[in-house]
Formats: C-alpha cells, sequence, structure tokens
C-alpha cells in the first residue's frame, strides 16, 4: 500500500525493510547458531573475517537483527527446543518493543513457510513473555491476535497470564481478561484453578462483591467453580464478620454439591476465634468431623489458637493431644498459640516449659515465639527474663523487629530504668529498624513523665511527619503529661483534636483531664467531665472516681462525694484505702463558700 506517490505506508515499509534483509531458509545452517541469545550473522564484513559494527540508527541493520532473532526462535519451535526458543524470546524483548504484535506474528509467520504450528506456538510464546515481564496489554494484543486468527488460545497459557496479574495485583486486567474469555463462545477453555486465582484475586483487595458477581456469572454460563473460589469468598465475608453472607456461600456450596475440605472449616475456625464466636468455633470443628473431612495440622492448630484466645487452656491442650494422638506432627504455629495463651494467663513456667519441649523435638523457635514470651515476661515485671530473651535471640542470629525492642523498652520503663530504654531505642533505630507507632508512644511517655513537654511534643510531630497516625495511646500518653504540668488548656486541646481525627476519648483520657482540673481547682469542671463520659457509655474506673472523690473532698463538699461513692459501689467498682481517707477528711474540710 502506498502513503503517498513513492512513498510506502510505515508497517508496509517496515516489512519491506525486514524481508530484503538476508533470510535463510529454516533450519539455520549450522554457523548461524550460537549457544548465546545474541544473535551474529558470520560473514555479514567485508570479507576478511572481521565483522562491522552496525549503526542502531540504520534501520536496515536493526530489521536484520530482528529477522535474525525471529528466524532463530522458529527454527527451536521447528526442533522443539520450546524453553531455547523462549529463554531467546525474553532476551530480545526490548527489540520487539517497537514493534506490534500483528507484525511479529506476520513475520514470523513468512518466515517459518506458513507452518500453522510455528506461528500458534510462538504467538503463545510471545503471550507468555509479555505476561512474564509485566507487559500485560502486549500480552493481551497477542491473545486477541491469536483468538481471530486461529479461533483458540491454550489454557495453560492463561493460567499464567492471570497468575502473573494476580502477582502484580492487576485485577482490573484479571476481571477483563477472564470475562473476554468467558464471552468467547468456548473458544477458550478456562480452568476451574483460572477461576480460583481471579475470585482470590478479587477478595484479598477487598472486592469480594465483584468476586461473588464473578462467581454467579459462572454459574450462569454452566461453568463450576471448585472449592477454592468458594473458600476465597466464605474467607473475605468471615473475615471481616459477615457470617450471614459467608454461611449463604456454604449454602451454595452443599447445594452445588461441591465437598468443602480442611481449609474450608480451618477459615471458618480462624474467623470465629478472631470475632469471640467460640462456640461457632467448636460446631464448625464437630462439623467437620461428621462430614469426615481430614483434619491437618493448619485445621488443629487454628482450633487450638481459637480456645488460646479465650483462655480455655484445658480444651487446647486436650485437641494438642488429639492431633498427637492422630500422628499429627504439631508445628511451630502450634506450639506458638499455646505458649500465647499461657502468657496471656501469666503462667510463663508452663510457657517457658513448653518452649524447650518444642527444642527437644527438633522445632526451632522463632522470632514471633520470642516475642510473645518477651511480651508475657514484661507484663509480670520480669525484666531480667526480658533481657536474658534479648540475648539468646541475638545469639540465635535473629534479627529484633519493632515489636521486640518495644517490649524490652517497656519493661525497662516498668523497672524505673528509663535511660537505658531511650538508648535502646535509640539503638534500634541505627540498625535499621524504623521505629513503629508504638516506639513513638514509649518515648513520648517516656519524656511526659520526665515532666519534658517540649521533647514529648517534638516527638509527637516527628511521628506525623513519618506518616505514622498517632493512636488513643499516643494522644493519652500527652495529655497525661500536660494535665500533671497543669496546662489543663493544652491537654483539652488535644483531646478535640483527636476526636476531630475520629479518634474518640477513652476512660483514660477522661480520667486524666478529671484529675487534672480537680488537682488544680476546678472540680466543677472536672465534675462536667465525669458527666459527660457517663453519657456517652463510657464507665468511670476506680482512678476516675477517686480523682473526683478526693476533688470535692478537698472543698469540703463531703455530701457530693459520699452520693457519688454511692453510685460507685452501685457500678461494682471497688474502693481503695486513697478513697477512704478522702471521704473521711471531706468531714473535717471547710466548705469553700
Amino acid at each position: 500500500m502506498l502513503g503517498g506517490p513513492g512513498q510506502l505506508l510505515p508497517r508496509a515499509k517496515e516489512l519491506a525493510i525486514l524481508f530484503a534483509a538476508p533470510s535463510p531458509h529454516l533450519p539455520l545452517p549450522q554457523h548461524c547458531r550460537r549457544r548465546s541469545s545474541c544473535i551474529v550473522i558470520h560473514g555479514s564484513g567485508d570479507g576478511d573475517g572481521t565483522s562491522t559494527t552496525p549503526s542502531p540508527d540504520d534501520p536496515s541493520d536493526a530489521a536484520a537483527r530482528l529477522r535474525s532473532s525471529l528466524t532463530l526462535v522458529c527454527s527451536l519451535i521447528v526442533e522443539r527446543r520450546f524453553s531455547r526458543a523462549r529463554e531467546l524470546l525474553r532476551s530480545s524483548v526490548p527489540e520487539l518493543l517497537g514493534h506490534q504484535v500483528s507484525f511479529l506474528a506476520s513475520s514470523a509467520h513468512a518466515i517459518s513457510d506458513g507452518r500453522t504450528r510455528v506461528s500458534t506456538t510462538f504467538l503463545d510464546m510471545i503471550f507468555r513473555v509479555y505476561s512474564g515481564a509485566g507487559m500485560f496489554e502486549q500480552a493481551l494484543e497477542a491473545f486477541e491476535y491469536a483468538l481471530d486468527k486461529f479461533g483458540t488460545f491454550d489454557q495453560r497459557s492463561c493460567d499464567v497470564y492471570l497468575r502473573d496479574l494476580k502477582m502484580a495485583h492487576r485485577t482490573d486486567l484479571a476481571v477483563k481478561f477472564f470475562r473476554r474469555a468467558l464471552e468467547s463462545d468456548g473458544r477458550v477453555a478456562l480452568s476451574v484453578h483460572s477461576m480460583a486465582m481471579v475470585v482470590d484475586g478479587l477478595c484479598k483487595g477487598g472486592n469480594s462483591g465483584l468476586a461473588q458477581e464473578l462467581l454467579d456469572e459462572m454459574l450462569s454460563r454452566g461453568l463450576e467453580p471448585n472449592i477454592y473460589s468458594y473458600n476465597s469468598l466464605i474467607k473475605a465475608y468471615a473475615d471481616k464478620g459477615d457470617f450471614v453472607s459467608a454461611f449463604e456461600v456454604l449454602s451454595l456450596v452443599d447445594q452445588r454439591s461441591v465437598a468443602c475440605n480442611a481449609a474450608t472449616y480451618t477459615l471458618l475456625i480462624d474467623a470465629f476465634a478472631k470475632w469471640g464466636r467460640i462456640e461457632d468455633a467448636g460446631k464448625a470443628f464437630q462439623k467437620m468431623k461428621e462430614n469426615g473431612v481430614g483434619a491437618d495440622i493448619h485445621f488443629y492448630t487454628a482450633i487450638i489458637d481459637a480456645y488460646c484466645k479465650v483462655g480455655n487452656m484445658k480444651r487446647a491442650f486436650a485437641l494438642f493431644d488429639e492431633c498427637v494422638d492422630r500422628k499429627l506432627v504439631p508445628n511451630v504455629h502450634t506450639y506458638g498459640s499455646l505458649i500465647n495463651g499461657l502468657c496471656k494467663l501469666g503462667q510463663m513456667e508452663a510457657a517457658e516449659l513448653l518452649m524447650n519441649e518444642m527444642q527437644t523435638k527438633g522445632i526451632d523457635v522463632n522470632l514471633v515465639v520470642f516475642n510473645t514470651l518477651m511480651d508475657g515476661y514484661c507484663k509480670k515485671g520480669m525484666l531480667n527474663k526480658v533481657l536474658y530473651l534479648q540475648v539468646i535471640v541475638e545469639k540465635k542470629g535473629l534479627k529484633l523487629d519493632a515489636y521486640a525492642y518495644n517490649t524490652i523498652a517497656c519493661a525497662l520503663c516498668k523497672s524505673q530504668r528509663v535511660d537505658e530504654a531511650k538508648i535502646l531505642l535509640d539503638h534500634m533505630v541505627e540498625r535499621g529498624v524504623s521505629p513503629n507507632t508504638v516506639t513513638f508512644t514509649t518515648l513520648i511517655d517516656i519524656h511526659c513523665k520526665e515532666g519534658n513537654l517540649v521533647e514529648a511534643r517534638r516527638i509527637f510531630c516527628k511521628m506525623e511527619k513519618k506518616g505514622l497516625n498517632p493512636n488513643i495511646i499516643s494522644y493519652n500518653a500527652l495529655i497525661d503529661g500536660y494535665t500533671k504540668k497543669g496546662d489543663i488548656k493544652a491537654a483539652q486541646m488535644l483531646k478535640e483534636e483527636m476526636e476531630r481525627k475520629g479518634i474518640l476519648a477513652d476512660v483514660y483520657t477522661y480520667t486524666s483531664l478529671v484529675h487534672g482540673h480537680c488537682v488544680f481547682g476546678k472540680v466543677d469542671d472536672g465534675m462536667r467531665l465525669f458527666k459527660e463520659m457517663t453519657e456517652k457509655g463510657i464507665a468511670p474506673n476506680v482512678v476516675t472516681y477517686n480523682a473526683m472523690i478526693s476533688g470535692l473532698s478537698k472543698e469540703g463538699r463531703s455530701e457530693e462525694a459520699f452520693e457519688l461513692y454511692d453510685d460507685m459501689l452501685q457500678a461494682g467498682v471497688t474502693p481503695d484505702d486513697t478513697m477512704y481517707s478522702s471521704l473521711v477528711g471531706s468531714l473535717y474540710t471547710t466548705k469553700n463558700p
């Protein structure tokens, strides 16, 4: 075709240059084959055995190089050396970029003397190569061209493409491709594996609604998803607490006579445990047994973890014994769940014995288990044990993470070794461990307790600049610091700031403010905040009552103090000795006029 007098259109011109280049017949002569992916045509110099360096700007040289690459690829396909052909195509991607798929396919077709098998294999390969390189639009172009020319496409290649899209988090393109394949009137046979990948990708991306639509569309077209597609949807609904939708999917599974597997029950039990529905977790366990589904160690770990989270260690250990009796081998996660449950109950000796047992069985203790133990010892105030575990972790070659550093710093602070805690957290940053919200909050709390509010505020601002959002604990530490310094106005402003950000004040926020007002003689303001918190449904604790009763007592308002004391008893809060002293003192204090 002419683009004007004596001019070829760009694509026609490109083809003309390409096919004007030397065109050895297939297969290539031996002297043209190289083990390297770099193609060199011998004898291309001036006849003296040397080769001239082609100009990168010369279109005829570029066309010759491209033709040489395509010729060798086609030759390798003919010889059924597919791996080598794919390798060569991967290394030639930069050369292919400037050309449309239709041009490359036409060239390969011409080079192979119109052999259909070579052409279809070439398109399949270039589709996979583009997909593996993340060039998804080019891969889709190859798919459309192959479908148009040959009316079919390899199912396994579709699986590869969808897998690559999922790994690249391109669920938009995955859905587009999947629907295109569905609408191909059977020319593209999608595997149930492909369906599961797309549904799982959508669910993990938070788009369970679209995943449900796609699953319904498959069913309407007579395609039967496997249990993995259903599992992804069940997990997506159950994880966010939407058990109504999760059970609807389970009903559909029963209607379609699809057999649930151990993973189905495992993910249900994980979700039930997460939402505190331990009875439902037990029912799921029983139903699994009734249905004859073989439980694996992952399932037992999930149900053991569920009981550990609610403190039912007796049931957790009974299930542990049961899984051992069934010849299932507990792993680090199974032991980790039990150790976590024991640590939460403060049973540190039992937790340590369990850690020793897993080590004698050849199971390496990971950082998660060490962190769990350190946290348990920290809560018990056993600093020496925490520091001992730190040494063990470092000797094992494990790198402490932010959680470990924060736990150790917390233990040091509890033992009044604040300076060491600050040094430790500085050391953490030097070792390349990024501080998180807990780290910054710990530092804020340290400086507030030391009365250094300037430094505490600086760290607070630094945390925000690093893109870490202060939480309720961060705000409470700073509010408490300001109230103890008597700067109630700054503390109140912080409360208002966090509420604007959607962070609701809790009992600790109000207790700090009530205490600050009462200590500095603003008892009525303290009472106003006390009433505000109860109106918001926040139950005062013994410290809140103490602060308020102490404030009233100091002003000689004994009647109001005793009324509040009665309210406290009715609320089920147990008084302490400090409160009795305040009440007795109120009887001997003259009421302010």
